[in-house]
C-alpha cells in the first residue's frame, strides 16, 4: 500500500502535475502513509508536523482514496471553507477518484426561513428593515443558507441570533418551512457523501448532546481526522459543561410573546410574567456591577443581594412555565418556550447553592451585554474516552504543535488517549539558515513596572534593523497599549493595533504596506498565515501563561494540588510552551522566508523550566547581542 502515497507525492507524482511549483517533501509522504496505515487498521495516531509539512494533503489525500467516510474536523470556520472550496476541489482533480464532499457548521451559520420571517414581522426590527429584506432576497438565491457566503450582516451584528436558530427554537419537522430548511439540506447531504469537513464545535457539540443523551447531530463515521487539534481539550471544556445566559431568557421572554399573540391571545398573563421575568433578569445583571469579569461563581453568590435576586428570577421563570404549560397544547412553538423554561429553571438551581459536583466549576461571565453562568467540567478526558470508545473508528489528531520537549504526554493526558501511535515531523523550512533567535538582556523580571519600557525600547530598535515589517505579540491588552503608545514617535512604519479593525483588515493591509509593524494579543498567535518579506519578525513580549485568575484554571490548579501534584508543570508551562510555540509558527511561512524571532522575557534564561521552552523550539542561532540582528537584515536584504 505504500506505493499508492508515493504515486500521489513523490516528483513526477499525481501532485506534481497538477500544482505549479509542487516541491515534494519526505515529511509530507511519511505523514500520508502513517494516516493510511491508521484508516486501513483503525488506529489512533497523535502527530505533530511542523509548519510547511504540507499536513492538509497528507490527511486528505489518504482520506479520500481510502474509500471510507471520513470527518475532517478544523480548528476554525475559515479552514473548514479553504478545505472545502479550495483544497478539496484541487485533489479531486489531482487524484482523479470520484468522492462526494459536503461541508457542515452549526447551524449559527444557517439563514433560518421561519426566524427570518418572524423577525421581519417584529416591531423591535424595523430598524434593521433594509437588512432583513437584503437576506430574503438572498434567501431566494443562495443554495446552501451558509451566512458567511452573504455580505449583508457584519459579524458582530445583532440580527444573527433573530435569523438563525438554535436547538431550543427550532421547531423540527413541525416547522412549516421545513421543506425547504438549510440546515436539514446541509445535513442531508453530509450523510450521503465520503469526506464532510466540520469544526471543532461541532465536533463537540455532537460529544456534549451524545453525553446529555440527547441524541446526536453528526452521522456515523469511519474515520475522524481532527486538525489544529492543540485547541480540541479548550473547546471541549467549552460544550461539556452548561451554561444560561441573560440573552437566552430575554429571547424565551420575546419568544413567548410572540407566540402567545399568534396562537394564544386570550392569554395575556404568559406577556405579563415573560416581562416580570425581563425585569428580574436585569436586575440581577444590575446588581453584579459595571466590571466585566469572569470570576468564581461562589464569590458573587456571596454579595449582598445576589442570592436574593437569583431566587427571584427562579420564581419568575417558574410562574412563566405555569402559564407556557396551560398554553403548550396549542401549538408546537408555545410547547418549546414551555421545554426552554423548565431547561433554565434546572441549569439555574445549579448556581442557587454553591455545592456543584466534583468535577464541575461554577463561574460567572460578566459582561457590558450581559452575562454567562458557566458550569463547566474541570476534566474533560473521562467524557472524551467514553465518546471515542463508543466510536471504535480510526482516529487521527495533528497540529504543527502537540508536543512539549518532543513528549505528547499532555495532550493525551488532557483527552484521556491512553493508547495511541504518535509521530513527529519536524518542519522542512532550515531554521538555522532562514532565521535567527534573539534573546536580549533585560535587566527587570516581567512583574517589575519598569518592564513594558523595556519592550518598547527593544521593539523600536528591532524595528529599525527590520524596517517595519514585525508582528509584536502579546500575553495582555494592557502590555500592548502601554507599548503601542511608545511606538507612535516612529511615524515612517504604518502602526496596526487589535481592536482598530477587524482581524482580516488589519492582516490585509499589514500585507498591502510591506512594511507595517502590527501589535496584537492572543488571536493573532495562531491562525495567521503572512508569507514573504512583509512579515520578517516576530517578536514576543513574555511567556504566555495563561492568567491565573482564570476560574477553570484556577480551579484545575487547586484541584491538582490538592492530590499532591504539580500544577505548574503539569498544567501551565505545557500550555504555555504550546501558545508559544504557536505564536513562533508566524515568522517562517514558506521556503524561501526569512526572520528573526525576538523573545524577551528574561526568565527562559534565568528560571530552570526556560530550558524546556528552549527544548520545544526549532535549532536556530541564537544570539543576544542586537547587531547581529543588524547583520542578519543586512545579509538577507544584500
Amino acid at each position: 500500500m505504500q506505493e499508492q502515497m508515493e504515486h500521489v507525492f513523490n516528483d513526477g507524482g499525481l501532485l506534481s502535475q497538477y500544482i505549479d511549483n509542487y516541491a515534494p517533501r519526505q515529511q509530507q509522504l511519511e505523514m500520508a502513509q502513517a494516516i493510511e496505515k491508521t484508516l486501513n487498521n483503525a488506529e489512533v495516531l497523535v502527530a505533530e508536523a511542523g509548519t510547511g509539512t504540507g499536513k492538509t494533503y497528507a490527511y486528505l489525500a489518504p482520506a479520500i482514496l481510502s474509500g471510507q467516510k471520513v470527518f475532517i474536523s478544523t480548528g476554525t470556520k475559515n479552514l473548514q471553507d479553504q478545505l472545502f472550496n479550495k483544497d478539496l476541489p484541487m485533489l479531486r482533480k489531482a487524484l482523479s477518484t470520484p468522492f462526494q464532499a459536503a461541508l457542515l457548521k452549526g447551524r449559527s451559520n444557517y439563514l433560518c426561513h421561519y426566524r427570518l420571517a418572524m423577525a421581519q414581522t417584529d416591531p423591535l426590527q424595523k430598524p434593521h428593515y433594509v437588512s432583513l429584506q437584503a437576506l430574503s432576497e438572498w434567501s431566494e438565491r443562495t443554495k446552501t443558507g451558509d451566512l458567511s457566503e452573504s455580505d449583508v450582516l457584519e459579524d458582530n451584528s445583532s440580527l444573527w441570533s433573530k435569523v438563525t436558530s438554535t436547538i431550543d427554537n427550532c421547531l423540527g419537522q413541525e416547522c412549516p418551512n421545513y421543506s425547504e430548511c438549510f440546515i436539514s439540506e446541509a445535513r442531508r447531504k453530509a450523510q450521503e457523501a465520503d469526506v464532510i469537513v466540520i469544526n471543532h464545535h461541532l465536533l463537540m457539540s455532537d460529544m456534549a448532546l451524545k453525553a446529555s443523551g440527547q441524541g446526536e447531530i453528526l452521522p456515523s463515521a469511519d474515520a475522524y481526522i481532527i486538525d489544529e487539534a492543540h485547541q480540541l481539550p479548550e473547546i471541549a471544556t467549552q460544550f461539556l459543561g452548561q451554561r444560561i445566559s441573560s440573552h437566552q431568557i430575554h429571547e424565551l421572554c420575546r419568544d413567548s410573546i410572540r407566540e402567545m399573540e399568534e396562537e394564544a391571545s386570550d392569554m395575556g398573563r404568559i406577556r405579563d410574567y415573560a416581562d416580570k421575568t425581563e425585569a428580574a433578569m436585569r436586575t440581577l445583571r444590575l446588581i453584579l456591577g459595571d466590571k466585566e469579569q469572569r470570576s468564581p461563581w461562589a464569590v458573587i453568590l456571596d454579595k449582598l443581594g445576589v442570592k436574593g435576586k437569583l431566587d427571584d428570577l427562579t420564581e419568575c421563570l417558574t410562574d412563566l412555565s405555569e402559564q407556557l404549560e396551560i398554553a403548550a397544547e396549542r401549538s408546537k412553538g408555545l410547547q418549546q418556550c414551555h421545554d426552554r423554561c423548565n431547561e433554565l429553571i434546572d441549569t439555574l438551581d445549579l448556581f442557587s447553592n454553591k455545592n456543584a459536583d466534583d468535577n464541575q466549576v461554577l463561574w460567572v461571565d460578566i459582561r457590558s451585554s450581559g452575562m454567562i453562568l458557566h458550569a463547566t467540567p474541570q476534566e474533560v478526558s473521562q467524557y472524551f474516552q467514553q465518546w471515542m470508545d463508543e466510536k471504535p473508528t480510526s482516529w487521527v489528531f495533528t497540529s504543527a504543535t502537540l508536543t512539549v520537549a518532543g513528549r505528547f504526554n499532555s495532550f493525551n493526558k488532557q483527552l484521556g488517549i491512553s493508547e495511541s501511535e504518535t509521530a513527529i515531523w519536524p518542519s522542512p523550512f532550515d531554521y538555522e539558515k532562514q532565521s535567527l533567535l534573539y534573546m536580549p538582556n533585560i535587566p527587570v523580571e516581567p512583574k517589575d513596572d519598569e518592564y513594558n519600557t523595556h519592550i518598547a525600547n527593544i521593539a523600536k530598535d528591532i524595528i529599525s534593523h527590520s524596517k517595519g515589517r514585525t508582528f509584536l505579540l502579546f500575553t495582555s491588552y494592557r502590555a500592548m497599549h502601554s507599548v503601542a503608545e511608545s511606538l507612535e514617535e516612529m511615524d515612517e512604519y504604518p502602526l496596526m493595533i487589535q481592536g482598530t479593525a477587524s482581524k482580516s483588515k488589519l492582516l490585509e493591509d499589514f500585507r498591502e504596506h510591506g512594511n507595517a509593524v502590527l501589535l496584537g494579543t492572543n488571536s493573532f498567535w495562531e491562525g495567521v498565515d503572512v508569507r514573504g518579506e512583509a512579515l520578517s519578525c516576530v517578536m514576543i513580549d513574555k511567556i504566555p501563561f495563561a492568567s491565573p485568575g482564570d476560574p477553570v484554571l484556577q480551579a484545575r490548579i487547586d484541584g491538582l494540588r490538592e492530590q499532591g501534584g504539580n500544577p505548574f508543570s503539569s498544567i501551565q508551562i505545557p500550555a504555555a510552551v504550546i501558545q508559544l510555540k504557536q505564536g513562533i509558527g508566524r515568522l517562517i511561512r514558506d521556503p524561501s522566508d526569512y526572520g528573526v524571532l525576538v523573545l524577551c522575557d528574561p526568565r527562559f534564561l534565568t528560571k530552570p523550566y526556560g530550558k524546556l521552552f528552549l527544548r520545544s523550539l526549532p535549532a536556530m542561532p541564537i544570539t543576544q547581542n542586537s547587531d547581529d540582528v543588524a547583520s542578519f537584515f543586512n545579509t538577507v536584504n544584500a
